[in-house]
């Protein structure tokens, strides 16, 4: 659970924190509105959430849970499908021993009884070298992605691809898989009649988001590394650059001879035309990132991260119609078969589901999200090193004045902090805090108006600081600071 951008004015304790996730949500429409009608709670930390066209709903839960969870059509808990394997019972015997993954992303087959996911990497022996978010070139070690009965909730097989797959998506023909492997930057291109990868094509650094056109004869990437979109002849498997005037294309929708993109570095999402490739961008919100159109309604539902917002554009008119406001970090996005219900995953551990409603108001309307029964401490991988070619490293400067501003209304608490570390990036803050959450040491997330998180730990007195960090270093090997407010 990430506490950043908080309210100063609240009291900074875990608890209280916890139920600011859940904010008054608003929706305002021309014709119709939406009101959050569930949270889906447990054991999640959901990267993806996605529909297998029979209203049955796969959430990827990465390396924090290692699992998918399934929830049916009236979004209650069917089964949990834990991403532990054997190697050698799926063919690949000189693979010894069990292997975790890491569900990221999922495509369903067109009939609903398949369901592809993909793993962000793989733990076990063998698996030395893992990629990561940073991670770039040859050398890493390879994943697999796995191929799921949704019937049994069974993993029936698995192929291996490159290093750090994210996206996936199935050509329209039912022919072809295709994977975007992160960190080694190419394509693997399965046969789904074999089940085997055929080819693996360079893009680019850091490729992610795949579509289809219609006579799946051409696929589009995402290179957000690359800050372009690369076309790939499925034919010849010949690449070339589609555009180049995108910065961090992360995920594509396309719908006839319109190609969609949202441009996680430009707070927009953009129109190609896929003739003539003429451009047409349109300003939505901080970090737009999963995406998905209706053709019922014909409009794109985007979630933008870091604006805890969903953004539903009109398709006619190329404009935002109408804003909800989510729970934070919204990262994953489908719709149910109708278009009548929204399901957003957050990455910070639920899922809200949204109802169409008849009912036009010119007001907002608020409705407020019941919290969980128990606080949930989620995780989150460094999703911004998506758009960071580098990963900054903690920094050992003294934090400024701002740092302070965070917590001086909070009487009954110390007013001794212990500062680990200060990130740029949000969210390797936050992982860095789920490291040593792991250790048993639970710290607090800063912001400062400079643009830093700190990872703080508050204490009683210079005492007590002094005591406390001379043990925090002994366990995490890290020398902090003490900064009194």
């Amino acid at each position: 659970m990430c506490y950043c951008n908080f309210n100063p004015k609240r009291s900074a304790s875990l608890l209280i924190l916890a139920s600011l996730l859940y904010q008054p949500l608003y929706a305002q429409t021309k014709k119709k509105s939406y009101k959050l009608v569930k949270t889906i709670t447990g054991q999640l930390s959901p990267k993806s959430i996605n529909n297998n066209g029979k209203n049955l709903y796969f959430a990827q839960n990465m390396i924090y849970n290692h699992s998918v969870t399934v929830y049916d059509s009236a979004f209650n808990l069917v089964s949990t499908i834990n991403d532990k394997i054997k190697p050698s019972e799926y063919g690949f015997t000189k693979i010894k021993g069990s292997l975790t993954g890491g569900p990221v992303e999922s495509a369903a087959t067109k009939d609903g009884k398949y369901v592809w996911v993909s793993n962000y990497n793989m733990t076990g022996t063998g698996f030395a070298n893992p990629g990561c978010d940073t991670c770039k070139g040859k050398g890493y070690d390879q994943s697999f992605i796995y191929k799921i009965n949704t019937q049994t909730f069974k993993i029936e097989n698995i192929v291996e691809v490159g290093s750090v797959p994210k996206y996936l998506a199935i050509s329209p023909d039912q022919k072809k898989l295709l994977v975007s492997n992160w960190t080694s930057g190419n394509i693997s291109i399965i046969s789904l009649d074999s089940e085997k990868e055929v080819k693996r094509v360079y893009v680019g650094t850091a490729p992610r988001g795949i579509a289809f056109d219609s006579t799946s004869t051409m696929a589009y990437i995402a290179v957000m590394g690359g800050n372009k979109i690369v076309s790939l002849n499925l034919q010849t498997f010949t690449p070339s650059t589609l555009v180049s005037r995108v910065k961090n294309p992360r995920h594509l929708c396309i719908d006839k001879n319109y190609l969609y993109a949202s441009l996680n570095g430009e707070g927009a999402i953009c129109r190609i035309n896929l003739i003539d490739t003429t451009i047409k961008k349109l300003t939505i919100g901080k970090e737009p990132r999963s995406m998905v159109i209706s053709g019922v309604k014909n409009k794109l539902f985007v979630d933008c991260y870091e604006e805890r917002k969903i953004a539903i554009i009109d398709l006619n008119t190329f404009k935002v119609e109408t804003e909800l406001n989510t729970g934070k970090y919204p990262i994953g996005i489908c719709l149910s078969n109708d278009g009548s219900k929204i399901l957003v995953s957050c990455y910070v551990g639920f899922i809200q589901v949204f109802a169409e409603t008849e009912t036009a108001d010119k007001k907002a309307n608020s409705v407020i999200a019941s919290a969980p029964q128990k606080e949930t401490v989620k995780p989150s991988q460094p999703v911004a090193s998506e758009e960071k070619k580098t990963t900054p490293e903690i920094t050992a400067e003294a934090p400024d004045h701002e740092f302070t501003s965070k917590f001086t209304d909070n009487k009954n608490a110390g007013n001794y902090y212990i500062v680990l570390g200060s990130f740029s990036v949000k969210e390797n803050a936050l992982n860095f805090k789920n490291k040593l959450l792991q250790k048993g040491i639970s710290i607090e997330l800063i912001d400062n108006k400079g643009g830093l998180t700190y990872c703080a730990f508050r204490a009683s007195n210079k005492e007590a600081s002094d005591e406390l960090m001379a043990k925090l270093e002994t366990i995490t090997g890290i020398k902090g600071w003490v900064y009194q407010i």
